[in-house]
């Protein structure tokens, strides 16, 4: 099982060990030519030149297994791969030449292979060409692909660390959200039973969906939009008439991804910091520009309302983990916007 694991995994490089000895013995038998007369080439050869690639691969990667098993760093430095690669070479030359006089002392070939310091310097010359070739390939590989294994971990460990930090800012907008949504309650009892009455009715509804869709890390805009208008009609049981929300075709045909919350928080932003009233409303207007844009007119509070800003700097961090940009806030005299980035469906899995 390990041997088809092993193949399954470097296929792609056993394939181009081939088609390089094939090209490697081709190129060597065109270099020793004079003519198309004097060519020849014998099919058994790159096959050994194969044999001999594949075997210096597996020596490598056998080698950087056993000197890296203790590492506990997830890619080694170039300066180990380099130690692989010497200390492989060593194996290489002894492994071969001792398997070579093992060959030639059983074929009586001794004498012939091994009878001068040239034949001698001519075969490690030879084998040290093979081994920086096909070793320096086997090692680049092994590192290239060591380091995409490393990435890719790096990459699964950011977005499993992103969305943990996403779940936990929506945990704090969700008590944010009761809170704020139990303070008009509580006026609302004061001021008129009735209107109580049907406020909690309704938000215990709109808290139902709330909690199902904390879990999610993405939602379509659609969805986000009918929870938006419906917490907007929940606030008009209080501020009949005060507050008005447009939202445009665009953005309810767009097909978006947002994270839960997002356009509701902005909503809630508008009518906590503004004083609406029936002859000057604040008017709540969710477009499609540049990203989600979220704008209203002003009429600020003659007692402004003591804010953390703990809603918008938590929206703020979720975009940046989703998008890594910022949500656009811009602040002008008679207007307040903010623009949300658009989330690419493939970027954030």
């Amino acid at each position: 099982m390990k041997v088809v694991e092993f193949y399954k995994e470097n296929k792609n490089f056993i394939l181009f060990l081939f088609i390089f000895s094939w090209l490697f013995t081709l190129k060597n038998n065109i270099g020793s030519a004079n003519s198309w007369q004097d060519f020849v080439f014998h099919l058994d050869a790159p096959i050994w030149v194969f044999i001999g690639a594949f075997l210096i691969f597996l020596l490598t990667d056998f080698v950087k297994r056993k000197v890296n098993k203790n590492e506990t760093n997830e890619v080694s430095s170039v300066k180990k791969y380099i130690n692989f690669f010497l200390i492989s070479y060593v194996f290489y030359i002894l492994s071969a030449n001792i398997f070579g006089i093992l060959i030639s002392l059983i074929f009586n070939t001794f004498s012939r292979n091994f009878n001068s310091s040239f034949m001698i310097t001519y075969r490690l010359f030879y084998q040290t060409i093979d081994f920086v070739i096909f070793g320096g390939i086997s090692l680049a590989y092994l590192y290239s692909k060591d380091n995409s294994k490393y990435r890719k971990r790096l990459i699964e460990y950011e977005i499993t660390n992103s969305k943990s930090k996403i779940q936990q800012l929506k945990a704090q907008l969700n008590p944010h959200f009761l809170f704020n949504n139990l303070n008009i309650l509580d006026q609302l009892i004061e001021e008129d039973q009735d209107k109580a009455s049907d406020f909690l009715s309704s938000f215990s509804e709109l808290y139902r969906y709330a909690l199902n869709s904390a879990e999610s890390e993405l939602i379509e805009i659609e969805k986000e939009l009918i929870f938006t208008q419906n917490y907007f009609e929940l606030m008009e049981k209080k501020y009949e008439g005060y507050y008005q929300l447009n939202i445009t075709n665009e953005i309810k045909n767009s097909r978006i991804i947002v994270p839960p919350f997002c356009l509701q928080v902005l909503i809630e932003n508008a009518i906590l910091h503004n004083l609406g009233t029936k002859q000057n409303p604040v008017i709540v207007t969710v477009t499609l520009e540049n990203g989600v844009k979220v704008s209203n007119n002003k009429v600020e509070l003659k007692r402004k309302k003591k804010s953390n800003g703990v809603a918008l700097k938590n929206l703020n961090k979720q975009f940046e983990l989703l998008t890594k940009k910022p949500i656009e806030i811009q602040d002008a005299g008679s207007a307040f916007t903010v623009i949300l980035p658009l989330i690419k469906t493939n970027s954030y899995d």
